[in-house]
């Protein structure tokens, strides 16, 4: 995935509007949203379940205006107060919320720690009838809706702004790379050879389609859902 740039950029030019000064990102991955936060002059508690991967964000990005927290949204009453005490204006969870199993507990939880007014930018998986052995290869709980990823948010106290889907030119791609992990029954599905290929080509060639069909396509389907809400 750190590989596939288009993508990226594609994603955090939908997040980036939505952006605060104070962000708490909730699985920093390789830093690549972070670094770009910090260059935008943003104070960011970055999050992870991994302390390597805040280890490794702490060396490659180091800023007095970047803080790190190890945070498991499964048990995360030992990160109560640091969160408070950041009280982020802006949270994001960019493809998490999809492991965490009890999921309207963690959002609840990320509105308790929220600053007044604050608000939650989240992309999930979408669309159930998608699943398949790469999202549990992934450890994927669920994929979402926009009802469902409403009804979520909304049960933990958030106010929906807006949900939308996205990438909708990469649902055939993974449906397919889904059928060859199947076919090949290869150990590391995920990580498979044709997986990675499948993720280059789209990277390569379809971003730039999503940018175009994804307005038309929002309100119905798309392999990602985009939630905004806020603390009300």
């Amino acid at each position: 995935m750190a590989s596939v740039t288009r993508y990226h950029e594609y994603l955090w030019s939908l997040v980036e509007p939505w952006l605060g000064q104070r962000v708490m990102e909730i699985g920093v991955g390789f830093g690549q949203y972070t670094r770009r936060m910090l260059a935008e002059g943003r104070h960011v508690l970055g999050c992870d379940l991994d302390a390597g991967h805040l280890q490794e964000l702490r060396a490659s990005a180091p800023s007095a205006q970047l803080e790190t927290l190890q945070l498991d949204l499964e048990a995360p009453a030992t990160a109560q107060q640091a969160g408070t005490t950041f009280a982020p204006d802006t949270i994001i969870l960019l493809n998490v919320l999809e492991h965490i199993r009890p999921h309207e507990e963690a959002l609840r939880f990320l509105r308790e720690i929220a600053a007044p007014g604050g608000r939650i930018v989240i992309i999930v998986p979408a669309l159930a009838l998608l699943h398949n052995g790469l999202d549990r290869e992934a450890g994927h709980h669920r994929r979402y809706s926009r009802a469902t990823l409403t009804a979520a948010l909304q049960a933990a106290g958030w106010k929906v702004e807006r949900t939308r889907y996205l990438n909708l030119p990469g649902v055939p791609g993974w449906m397919v790379a889904g059928w060859l992990s199947r076919a090949s029954r290869a150990s590391t599905e995920l990580n498979a050879p044709s997986t990675n290929w499948l993720l280059r080509f789209y990277d390569r060639f379809f971003v730039g389609l999503s940018r175009l069909t994804d307005p038309l396509a929002s309100r119905f389907a798309g392999l990602s859902v985009l939630a905004v809400a806020t603390k009300s």
